[in-house]
């Protein structure tokens, strides 16, 4: 998705976001006014000289929530589909949101025929309605709702002290001066949406480039290694895991004649499939060398041997295949596999890393790729793993306990092939 996309479907989320609050103020505002009525009826009546007034307060706010609501739907609807914000609905809410107040503060200093309801609690809600404005993450918009709401302050502050009584008011430039606040807060959220987008702009880059990485390294290593990376910090972490190593026997003869270009095209005729292999049983490869491989199998679950077989299974298959369709001289390999509790994670320095695997069973399963040759076979398992795979290869021969290079006790090995 292009980083206009994702910011676009950010600003849908930030909208709604600014509508709820919005509407969460605008209804404890209603609340407010239901109580001053009940709690303090006098009062209110001494306010409010025209019985209209305080019917239109109600009125007012309950139809600007019913709009808001509707605004929210809209929105919802939009966010559902994936789309960005139409531009006329982006203008449409900064009118709304400044203008309905308005509507109310005309209405009632002409009706009550006194212009010191420019003083009224009422105007302190353009404070949240500025501040909200900073959720469009727009400068331009934060900025044109400070200025409708200054203009149009300005100028019933003009209308209310050219027709109506004002003695007991301030001098009208305390009026305009506010007038002129809204305009500066309205910069000064503008200010705010733009550093929130610059903010969001790079949050999303970072998050696009960490997906990439990720992307990429998945393809070297399973999921499930991704995420115990993850939850680990980047940290070393153990894990049970059946380890494969595979060698292609005597490479350098067989391409000690050839120029780089057709060992290299050799190995990937030859790599190609055998990769497609063990990806298709959900191993990964740790390491890829010129005449052979390492590889790994594990789950969320811990270790599967299954997979394992069955990609050896297929490897071997495959190579047969090859054989007959592919090479003049005919391949033949040695493969290796042990299971057990191994340590997975990045090794080196700040500067540079690399993904590795070490333990036991991956000394072991090296050990046992190597004395595939002393037994002339294809394939080696430790009779640990073959109990777990017992179900799947009834025909193994146990070649008794041998004692491994490197390994303390002697281990029982099973030939599979």
């Amino acid at each position: 998705m292009q980083l206009e996309e994702c910011i676009d479907l950010e600003i849908v989320k930030t909208e709604k976001r600014r509508l709820e609050i919005f509407l969460g103020i605008l209804s404890i505002g209603l609340i407010l006014l239901f109580l001053n009525i009940t709690l303090f009826p006098i009062t209110i009546s001494e306010v409010f000289l025209d019985e209209r007034s305080m019917k239109l307060g109600i009125y007012t706010s309950i139809g600007f929530i019913v709009l808001l609501l509707l605004s929210r739907m809209m929105v919802g609807k939009i966010s559902s589909c994936e789309k960005p914000l139409p531009v006329w609905y982006k203008y449409y809410s900064i009118l709304l949101d400044s203008i309905v107040p308005f509507i109310w503060l005309y209405f009632i200093i002409k009706w009550e025929g006194n212009g010191i309801f420019l003083d009224s609690p009422l105007i302190f809600i353009f404070v949240p309605i500025i501040i909200v404005s900073a959720l469009h993450l727009s400068l331009w918009l934060s900025f044109l709702n400070g200025l409708i709401i200054a203009i149009l302050y300005a100028v019933i502050t003009f209308w209310a002290f050219e027709n109506y009584d004002t003695s007991y008011m301030l001098p009208s430039l305390v009026y305009y001066t506010k007038a002129i606040m809204f305009l500066i807060a309205g910069a000064c959220a503008g200010l705010v949406a733009r550093e929130l987008k610059k903010r969001l702009t790079i949050s999303i880059e970072t998050q696009e480039e960490r997906d990439q990485i990720e992307s990429l390294f998945s393809k070297q290593v399973s999921k499930e290694v991704v995420r115990a990376l993850k939850e680990a910090g980047g940290a070393s972490f153990k894990i049970k895991a059946s380890v494969m190593f595979l060698d292609i026997r005597d490479f350098t003869q067989k391409v000690q004649l050839l120029s780089p270009e057709d060992v290299n095209a050799f190995q990937n005729r030859f790599f190609g499939p055998i990769m497609d292999c063990i990806h298709d049983n959900n191993g990964m490869i740790n390491q890829l060398m010129g005449d052979g491989l390492m590889a790994s199998f594990a789950s969320e679950d811990g270790d599967t041997p299954e997979n394992a077989f069955k990609a050896a299974r297929d490897i071997l298959s495959k190579v047969s295949q090859m054989n007959k369709s592919e090479w003049s001289e005919k391949i033949k390999v040695g493969i290796g596999i042990h299971n057990g509790e191994i340590i997975a994670g990045n090794i080196g320095n700040s500067t540079r890393q690399q993904f590795s695997i070490s333990g036991i069973p991956v000394i072991t399963a090296a050990r046992l790729e190597q004395l595939t040759k002393d037994y002339n076979c294809s394939w080696l398992v430790s009779a640990t793993f073959y109990e777990n795979i017992r179900h799947l290869a009834k025909t193994g021969t146990s070649l008794g306990a041998v004692k491994l290079k490197g390994i303390d006790q002697e281990m029982e090995i099973i030939k599979l092939a």
